[in-house]
C-alpha cells in the first residue's frame, strides 16, 4: 500500500486566506490508524525467486479537517495534532512523526484521488506518500448511494472511487459492493466486501476488502435516507501488488479505522510562524509538486511526481520517469565536489566527457546549447547525444549546471529513442526546479519506501 512510509509533515498555508476562506465552515476531527503486516519483494531476476523481507507498521493520525474551498486547487484543509509511524522492514525499526512546526496542509482531488499540498512550499516523496492513505476522510461521503435505501438494501460502488479509496491507480476487474446490515436508532450500519485487480504505476495488483461503516439514516417515505457524515469505518485490506520499475512489490494485510466527529477550528494563535520552517523549499506550491535536498545541501530540486527516486547515494540521485504506468526515461542526479577555482567546463568539455563516459554506445551529437538562467545566475551546459543499449536506439540528455561559487551538478537523463516525444519537455521541467547549493543539509537520511531491492 501506498501508505507504507514513514513520514508526513505539513506547513503553514501560505497567508491568511486559506484559514479565513474555512473559518466558517464545518470542522471535524478525524482519528485514523494504519495496521500493516506482511512482506515486501523486489522483482524476480533471472528466474529466482525475489527477496523477502517482513514488514509491520502501525502508523496514527490525528486531524481537523475543514471541506470547503481553501486555496486555488483545494477542497479542504487539514491541521494535524499527530501523525507517527513506526515500520518494522526485516527486523530494523524506522520511526518518524510530524514535526510541530509544519502542520496545516491544503487537500485537492484528481479525480478521487486527495493530493495534500503545500501553498507555500513543497513535501517530500516520503511525507507524499505517507498521506497517501486508503479509505482517505474526504471520499468516505461518497460511500452512499445516493438515493433512499431498506433493510438489506446493496449497492455497487463506481470503479473510480474504488481506486481512490484504495489508493491504487485502476480498477479494471471487480467490484465492491456496500450492504445495509441494519439501521437502529437512526444509525446505519453497512458492509462493504469485494475483490478488485488493478494496477498501480503499471503493475498489477489483487485486493480483497472486507469492512463496516456507520452513517446517519432519516426516515423517508421510501425508506431510509443516509445522510450527513460517515462517522466510522473499519475495514481490513489484503493486497498482492508486483514490483515496479519505481517500488518494491509486497503481500500484506492492512487494518484501517476512521473516526470522525464534529470539531471546532484550530487555534490560529497556536500556528507556527511561517520562518520556522525556512529549511524547506519555499514557492508556490500546489497538487503533484515533489521537494527533494540533498543529504550534503548541494543541491535542491522541485520536481513533477511522475519522477521516483530509485536510489540515493552521497553522490545523488536515480529517478525514474512514469507515465500511466510505462517507463519513459531515467535520470542521474551527481553533485560535483566544490571547487571555487575549477575551470567552468565548455560546451565542447561535456563533448568530450560524454563520449568518453558512452564508449562503445554513442554514435552522434544532436546539439547542444549554453545559456545563462536569468532567475540565479546559474550557467546551464545541454548536449543531446544518440547511440545504442541493449541493441535498441537511446538518447541521452546532459547538463551541466555550475554557478560563481563553484558549485557543480551533473545532470543525465536516458530514454528510448521511440520515447522522444512522450518524454517531451520533463527534463527541461525539472532541470528548471535545481537549484545549486549552499543549502541546508538533512538531518538524517529518510527511510524511503519506494527504492528497488
Amino acid at each position: 500500500m501506498a501508505a507504507c512510509v514513514s513520514v508526513v509533515v505539513g506547513a503553514d498555508i501560505a497567508g491568511d486566506g486559506a484559514q479565513a476562506t474555512v473559518a466558517a465552515a464545518a470542522w471535524r476531527q478525524v482519528a485514523a490508524t494504519l495496521d500493516v503486516t506482511g512482506e515486501m519483494h523486489g522483482p524476480a531476476t533471472r528466474g529466482a525467486e525475489p527477496a523477502r523481507q517482513a514488514i509491520a507498521m502501525r502508523a496514527t493520525f490525528d486531524f481537523l479537517e475543514s471541506p470547503g474551498p481553501a486555496a486555488a486547487d483545494a477542497v479542504a484543509v487539514r491541521t494535524y495534532r499527530e501523525a507517527a509511524a513506526n515500520m518494522v522492514v526485516d527486523g530494523v525499526e524506522r520511526k518518524s512523526s510530524l514535526p510541530v512546526e509544519a502542520r496545516s496542509l491544503a487537500v485537492a482531488k484528481l479525480g478521487t484521488t486527495p493530493l495534500p499540498y503545500l501553498p507555500g512550499a513543497y513535501l517530500t516523496r516520503d511525507e507524499s506518500d505517507l498521506l497517501e492513505t486508503p479509505f482517505d476522510s474526504l471520499l468516505l461521503e461518497d460511500l452512499l448511494p445516493g438515493r433512499p435505501v431498506t433493510e438489506a438494501d446493496r449497492w455497487r460502488l463506481p470503479g473510480d472511487l474504488v481506486a481512490g479509496l484504495l489508493a491504487i491507480d485502476t480498477v479494471e476487474t471487480g467490484a465492491i459492493e456496500a450492504r445495509i446490515v441494519a439501521i437502529d436508532e437512526g444509525v446505519a450500519r453497512v458492509s462493504l466486501e469485494g475483490v478488485v485487480d488493478g494496477a498501480v504505476d503499471g503493475v498489477p495488483t489483487h485486493v480483497v476488502v472486507d469492512g463496516e461503516f456507520n452513517v446517519s439514516a432519516e426516515p423517508d417515505e421510501d425508506g431510509h435516507v443516509l445522510v450527513g457524515d460517515v462517522s466510522r469505518i473499519d475495514a481490513v485490506i489484503k493486497e498482492r501488488r508486483q514490483a515496479s520499475h519505481v517500488a518494491a512489490g509486497f503481500d500484506i494485510e492492512a487494518r484501517v479505522t476512521v473516526a470522525r466527529s464534529s470539531g471546532s477550528p484550530p487555534d490560529a494563535e497556536a500556528a507556527p510562524a511561517a520562518d520556522q520552517n525556512a529549511g524547506r523549499r519555499r514557492g508556490p506550491g500546489g497538487p503533484g509538486m515533489v521537494w527533494h535536498r540533498d543529504p550534503e545541501g548541494r543541491y535542491d530540486l522541485v520536481h513533477e511526481s511522475g519522477w521516483r527516486c530509485v536510489e540515493e547515494d552521497a553522490g545523488g540521485i536515480v529517478l525514474r520517469l512514469l507515465d500511466l504506468g510505462a517507463l519513459v526515461a531515467q535520470c542521474s542526479i551527481t553533485a560535483m565536489p566544490r571547487s571555487a577555482d575549477a575551470a567552468v567546463p565548455s560546451v565542447e568539455d561535456v563533448k568530450r566527457s560524454v563520449e568518453q563516459s558512452l564508449v562503445g554506445q554513442f554514435k552522434r551529437f544532436d546539439g547542444a546549447t549554453e545559456a545563462v538562467r536569468a532567475e540565479d545566475g546559474v550557467r546551464v551546459v545541454r548536449v543531446v547525444s544518440e547511440g545504442t543499449a541493449e541493441n535498441l536506439p537511446f538518447r541521452w540528455v546532459h547538463y551541466v549546471l555550475t554557478d560563481g561559487e563553484g558549485h557543480r551538478v551533473n545532470v543525465t537523463f536516458m530514454l528510448e529513442s521511440s520515447l522522444e516525444k512522450r518524454f517531451a519537455e520533463a527534463g527541461t521541467r525539472l532541470v528548471a526546479g535545481l537549484r545549486l547549493g549552499p543549502g541546508t543539509p538533512r538531518e538524517a537520511r529518510l527511510p524511503r519506501k519506494t527504492e528497488v531491492p
